[in-house]
């Protein structure tokens, strides 16, 4: 079976990622200019003894393939993934799973434990660390709150919905997507353009899913990975079970305009 298309999705805006942090040829210094290669929250969230999902960018010379020949693009992921294994021989008894190896750009996508996210922090084949999710919700960044906001106790979909809908047959919700994403304040024109696509890809992909159900778009997030639908049970059924979706919100009646 082929790369799904969240797969594909990811894969481009990693891309993006790396050439919009250090144009068509990557260097390490570049890659971690201005910024700490491990972000704080990381720290933070693996402190309290969490496995958190990170996006693990590696010291790998690399340049866009449609710039290579066969035979440079075959050494280029050769060094690739010899780096992606050296990296994993570091990690060796630490607590880390493997979520995603890339072959197309140079990183990973794991999830870790404070232990491994120690000997990220000291290994000289990691350029950086990215959450691969959003993080939870803080005072700078309110928008994107309902997305954050895990039905930790609930699973993806609260059970309250499906009692909501038998009441009323439909219920206005806020699905949170499976896309890379940060902050847009930070991100260069191009980032913000890949992460918007990546955004837009998710969406889409979602929607594919729900045809034919009953379900309605109140609203398209250009800036958080996120849509709030109208949805009825078949459509609810549809994102219990999506590979696309993080989490499900009750959502609220738009107010009318005096």
């Amino acid at each position: 079976m082929g790369r799904s298309q969240i797969g594909i999705v990811i894969e481009r805006w990693l891309m993006s990622l790396y050439l919009g942090l250090a144009g068509s040829v990557l260097s390490p210094a570049l890659l971690i200019a201005g910024a700490e290669k491990i972000p704080a929250e990381l720290s933070a969230q693996t402190a309290n003894n969490e496995a958190i999902p990170v996006l693990v960018g590696l010291n790998v010379p690399w340049q866009i393939e449609s710039t290579l020949s066969d035979d440079a693009i075959l050494l280029q992921r050769q060094a690739i993934n010899l780096v992606q294994n050296q990296l994993l021989s570091e990690l060796s008894g630490t607590r880390y799973k493997i979520v995603r190896r890339y072959e197309v750009v140079p990183g990973l996508a794991l999830e870790i434990g404070s232990d491994a996210l120690v000997v990220l922090a000291n290994s000289t084949s990691v350029t950086n660390v990215l959450p691969d999710r959003p993080a939870r919700p803080t005072a700078s960044s309110p928008a994107n709150g309902f997305i954050n906001e895990s039905a930790r106790d609930a699973g993806t979909v609260p059970p309250e919905l499906f009692k909501e809908i038998e009441r009323s047959g439909t219920v206005l919700v806020l699905v949170g997507l499976k896309a890379p994403w940060s902050p847009e304040g930070p991100l260069s024109e191009n980032l913000v353009s890949a992460q918007r696509e990546a955004i837009a890809a998710a969406q889409n992909y979602l929607l594919t899913e729900l045809a034919d159900t009953n379900y309605r778009i109140t609203r398209r997030y250009q800036r958080i990975p996120g849509i709030a639908l109208e949805v009825g049970l078949d459509a609810l059924r549809v994102l219990a079970r999506s590979v696309a979706v993080t989490n499900v919100l009750q959502d609220r009646p738009a107010r009318a305009a005096k």
